[in-house]
């Protein structure tokens, strides 16, 4: 994403994660906003440009340079805002001659693009805009270095380059980047400020409903996130239970023999299951039906031996579960 020249800063650095997007472009409307909203986020920028508090483009653009524009980019804010867990809102305010200009920028008609400087020849393509009485924005760059030259009707509103926040009147620092080896060009052109006024994305976007749509379709994948969270968690539950029933079976068989699985899985059934060995209750209604069993088969030493191991391993699994 390009870096845009800041102008008269309404918000700064807002925190975006408690935002709600038709409050947000209501009172930008409503305020008769001029200028842009930047949201940005972790890997991708919105850009919202407003003339008199018209929505005239919405840019999205990644981090890989993949864009979406319209419909698609309000989309993809909102999405954004209902997930993302950081992100941050920037509104300046521009005059219409620029917000003209920025527009060009993100949205406007590409006539050159990374065209390099030295095949050009660049006096005839500034008579040319200036004939042209062309509106937009000439950006000239190298990899390192980047200015702009906001037009209006030909004529050059300003220039902006990295590591300035304002317009600047001198073209110094354009001319020095022009001078660079590897220098390139991006020209792009757009309506005018009148024509750009007929042009309002939120009359043709129900935004209210591109809002819902994406709560609705968060929650839905957080409620399904939690439905497999607690399927996971059952299943593990179980299988440690099964582990810690066969714990039990083989204490009770050191003492009683083969026949011990057997007297588990009565004592087990009759309280319920092996949920039963964690429940507080329902541990100690087993813990007798296993001593009733076991006095018929075994020495009454051996029964409180077994008992006193099998209580002290069932205190301890109660704490884990």
């Amino acid at each position: 994403m390009f870096l845009l020249p800041k102008g008269n800063p309404l918000f700064e650095n807002l925190a975006a994660t408690k935002l709600k997007l038709p409050e947000v472009l209501t009172k930008l409307s409503n305020g008769g906003f001029t200028g842009y909203a930047s949201f940005v986020f972790q890997t991708s920028t919105v850009i919202l440009v407003f003339e008199t508090g018209k929505l005239v483009s919405a840019l999205h653009e990644e981090q890989n340079g993949k864009r979406q524009t319209g419909f698609e980019a309000l989309s993809a804010l909102s999405e954004l805002l209902v997930t993302s867990g950081s992100g941050a809102l920037n509104v300046y305010k521009l005059s219409k001659d620029l917000t003209m200009c920025i527009h060009a920028l993100l949205q406007g008609d590409t006539l050159y693009k990374a065209q390099e400087l030295k095949l050009i020849d660049i006096t005839s393509l500034l008579a040319k805009i200036k004939s042209d009485k062309m509106n937009g924005c000439l950006r000239i760059y190298t990899d390192e270095h980047s200015a702009m030259i906001f037009y209006k009707d030909g004529n050059p509103l300003g220039f902006f380059h990295d590591g300035s926040s304002e317009i600047e009147t001198s073209s110094s620092e354009s001319q020095k980047i022009a001078g660079m080896p590897g220098a390139k060009i991006d020209l792009f052109s757009t309506l005018s400020t009148e024509d750009l006024m007929g042009v309002n994305l939120l009359e043709v976007t129900n935004i209210q409903k591109i809002w819902d749509t994406s709560v609705a379709l968060h929650q839905s994948e957080i409620e399904k996130i939690n439905r497999d969270r607690e399927e996971r968690d059952k299943k593990t539950a179980a299988l440690k239970l099964a582990e810690f029933e066969e714990q039990i079976k083989i204490i009770v068989g050191e003492y009683i023999g083969k026949v011990g699985r057997g007297v588990v899985d009565k004592a087990l059934s009759d309280n319920g299951g092996n949920s039963c060995l964690i429940d507080e209750a329902g541990s100690v209604k087993f813990l007798s039906s296993i001593e009733r069993a076991a006095k018929l088969l075994i020495s009454g030493t051996n029964t409180k031996l077994m008992l006193e191991k099998l209580s002290a391993i069932i205190t301890v699994a109660k704490s884990e579960f």
